[in-house]
C-alpha cells in the first residue's frame, strides 16, 4: 500500500496506459480522480475501480477543466499528491499530406494539457510530502518515426517541459519524471496499426525485444517513479521503457 493516503490526479485516465497507472494507485491504497472527455468511458473506468476512484468530464487542454479537476481532488480527497499528465493522441501523416487540424490536436492535447494541469496544480502539490509529476512521453519523441512526425514532435516537447519544471519545482520539493513507452497496447496504439500498414512491424522492427507490451507493464514503472519512497531520489528523469528502441540504432 505505497500509496496509502494520497492523492492523484490522471488525465486520459479511462483506457490504455492512464486507466492502468490508475488502477494500479488505487490497488496500493490511493484516491484517484480521471479526467477525459468522454464520460461513458469514465463511468465504466470508475466502476472497475472502485468507490475509491472518481472523475471529471472535460477536454484536457482546457484550462476550466483542470480546475475543475484539482478541485475534485481537494473536496472529494481534501488534497493532490500527485499528477499524472497521461492525455494524448496520435493522428498520423506524412509531411506534405497531414491535416493542420490534427496538428494542432496534437498540440492541443499532447502539450498544451500537460502545461494546462500542472500550472492549476502547482500550487496545490507544493509542500506535500512525496509530492511527483509523472508526465507520459513515448519513444517517438526519442527517435525519428515515418508517418507520425508530428506525434513524436509533441511527446519531445513533453521531455524538454519535464526537465525544465524539474528544475523549476526542486524548491517546491515537487519531483517530475517522464515515461516513454515503447510499443504498448493501448486503444491509440491499436488503432493507428488500422490506419497505418506496417506500423506495428516496423516499430517493433527497430525494437530489442520484439513484442508489444501490456499498458499493465508500463504502469509499474510509472508506480515507481510516483512513489517516495522507491523514486524518492529520481527527477527530471526520461524513463525509457521501450524494449530496447532507442538503442537498437547502435546495432545496424
Amino acid at each position: 500500500m505505497r500509496f496509502a493516503g494520497k492523492s492523484a490526479l490522471v488525465t486520459g485516465g479511462s483506457e490504455g496506459i492512464g486507466f492502468a497507472i490508475a488502477a494500479g494507485l488505487v490497488e496500493e491504497g490511493a484516491r484517484v480522480v480521471l479526467v477525459a472527455r468522454r464520460e461513458e468511458k469514465l463511468e465504466e473506468a470508475v466502476r472497475k475501480l472502485g468507490p475509491h476512484a472518481s472523475y471529471v468530464v472535460g477536454d484536457a487542454a482546457s484550462q476550466e477543466t483542470a480546475e475543475r479537476a484539482v478541485e475534485a481532488a481537494l473536496s472529494r480527497h481534501g488534497g493532490l499528491d500527485l499528477l499524472v499528465n497521461n492525455a494524448g493522441i496520435l493522428r498520423p501523416g506524412l509531411i506534405g499530406e497531414m491535416s493542420l487540424e490534427d496538428v494542432d490536436a496534437m498540440l492541443a492535447v499532447n502539450v498544451r494539457a500537460a502545461v494546462v494541469f500542472t500550472n492549476a496544480a502547482v500550487k496545490v502539490l507544493s509542500g506535500r510530502k512525496g509530492a511527483a509529476i509523472l508526465n507520459i512521453s513515448s519513444a517517438a519523441g526519442r527517435r525519428p518515426l515515418p508517418n507520425i512526425s508530428m506525434y513524436g514532435a509533441t511527446k519531445a516537447a513533453v521531455q524538454h517541459l519535464t526537465q525544465t519544471w524539474a528544475i523549476e519545482l526542486a524548491s517546491r520539493g515537487i519531483r517530475v519524471n517522464c515515461l516513454c513507452p515503447g510499443a504498448t497496447g493501448t486503444p491509440a496504439f491499436n488503432a493507428v496499426k488500422q490506419l497505418v500498414p506496417g506500423f506495428e512491424e516496423q516499430t517493433l522492427e527497430k525494437s530489442l525485444i520484439k513484442r508489444v507490451a501490456p499498458p499493465e507493464e508500463l504502469a509499474r514503472h510509472a508506480l515507481t517513479l510516483l512513489d517516495e519512497k522507491d523514486g524518492g531520489f529520481v527527477t527530471g528523469a526520461i524513463w525509457d521503457v521501450d524494449g530496447g528502441y532507442q538503442l537498437n540504432r547502435f546495432m545496424d
